[in-house]
């Protein structure tokens, strides 16, 4: 007689470590974009996801570690789509930020404002958050020193001051669409004119 490699009535399905690690990255981003970054916690993340404070540590050696792995499963989907859009319009930087605008500003509310959180500094009072939000602003620039550069002429330095601008500029635009303050069409044209003018 075969024997069945189903679990047994009441016992939880077999993952493999990868696919446990995003599950908890998954319960962790929920918890963060509910209820904000001070509310991940090793034992916050184990009652959410119905698991043991050591199975957590098992995947997560510390709180630092959480937090980052969490920043960096929030960012990925951004990272990947913006690296896209401004691949597909190297040498025009009004195109590739118009590509760009909808990834953003499409984001579910809390996943947005979580981003938020992390790029402007007010995620949390930590030395960890602070190191992440530093490293996500080096990714974010790196995406797109290279078209500012050229579309300015500048050199580095110069470029990433620009860089950053636009992008704290960008993030506040999606600040004002979501606090009801504009429409997102009006503000989108706002934000693409001032991007034509400084390409003028």
């Amino acid at each position: 007689m075969s024997t069945s490699s189903k679990p047994a009535s009441g016992k939880r399905a077999y993952l493999r470590r990868a696919e446990r690690q995003q599950n908890l990255l998954e319960t962790a981003a929920h918890i963060v974009e509910t209820q904000g970054w001070t509310a991940l916690s090793m034992s916050a993340l184990a009652e959410q996801a119905g698991t043991s404070r050591q199975l957590v540590y098992q995947h997560f050696s510390s709180l630092e570690v959480l937090l980052a792995k969490t920043a960096e499963h929030i960012f990925e989907e951004v990272r990947a789509a913006t690296h896209d859009s401004v691949a597909a319009h190297p040498n025009n930087l009004t195109q590739a930020i118009a590509a760009a605008e909808a990834i953003s500003l499409d984001l579910p509310q809390g996943r947005g404002d979580a981003l938020w959180q992390l790029i402007n500094g007010t995620a949390a009072d930590s030395a960890e958050l602070d190191a992440i939000r530093r490293g996500l602003r080096d990714v974010i620039l790196e995406l797109w020193l290279p078209t500012i550069q050229r579309e300015f002429d500048m050199d580095e330095t110069r470029a990433r001051v620009v860089g950053w601008s636009l992008i704290m500029g960008f993030w506040g635009m999606r600040q004002l669409i979501r606090d009801g303050v504009v429409e997102r069409d009006e503000a989108m044209a706002a934000f693409n004119q001032l991007i034509a003018r400084m390409n003028t």
